[in-house]
């Protein structure tokens, strides 16, 4: 099968911030990054739930160890493709499951459905009947200006963290804390 490429847009804050949620605090920040980086992110997560591409993950994993962030409130390390909110999850479901729909629908229910077959001397007769697999309208809410920006140092970014955090703040790209 093909590879399926496509710009998966998220939302960011009116200053360019994109939201992170801790796989192990599930607390929620922003961290600032280049387009580049958000387009690759975007295509990981939808290639997180493309079953080929998993599999062929899972065996490389030995192999190529992926990158590793930090959370800046709990300073635990996750690989890149755990640090999705939950919103941000769905919205990513719905957009792999409408991409199996439309696969689906146009390699093999339509071609079905246009297909009639008769056999023999014309006694047995195979139709199909089948429903299109149905698509949603993917959506993600508007991202909000809130958190406060953290600069970091260590590795020239920035963050946001909670308004009322006043705890130390782990670095996000580097792990070092502040």
């Amino acid at each position: 099968m093909s590879d399926i490429e496509m710009n998966l847009p998220f939302p960011l804050d009116d200053n360019g911030y994109f939201r992170r949620e801790c796989p192990f605090c599930c607390k929620e920040f922003k961290v600032l990054l280049e387009k580049e980086e958000l387009t690759d992110l975007a295509q990981k997560g939808l290639d997180s739930f493309m079953v080929e591409t998993q599999e062929a993950t899972n065996l490389d994993e030995d192999e190529h160890s992926e990158v590793e962030f930090t959370c800046p409130y709990c300073g635990q390390a996750a690989v890149s493709g755990n640090w999705w909110t939950q919103e941000q999850l769905a919205y990513i479901s719905v957009v792999t499951k409408n991409i199996m729909a439309k696969i689906v629908n146009e390699n093999l229910i339509r071609p079905l459905k246009r297909t009639s077959r008769k056999y023999g001397s014309g006694m047995i007769s195979v139709q199909f009947e089948g429903k299109e697999m149905e698509q949603q309208e993917p959506w993600i809410s508007p991202e909000v200006n809130d958190m406060k920006v953290y600069d970091l140092p260590c590795c020239q970014r920035k963050i946001k963290v909670e308004d009322g955090w006043a705890s130390r703040v782990f670095c996000f790209f580097c792990g070092f804390p502040h």
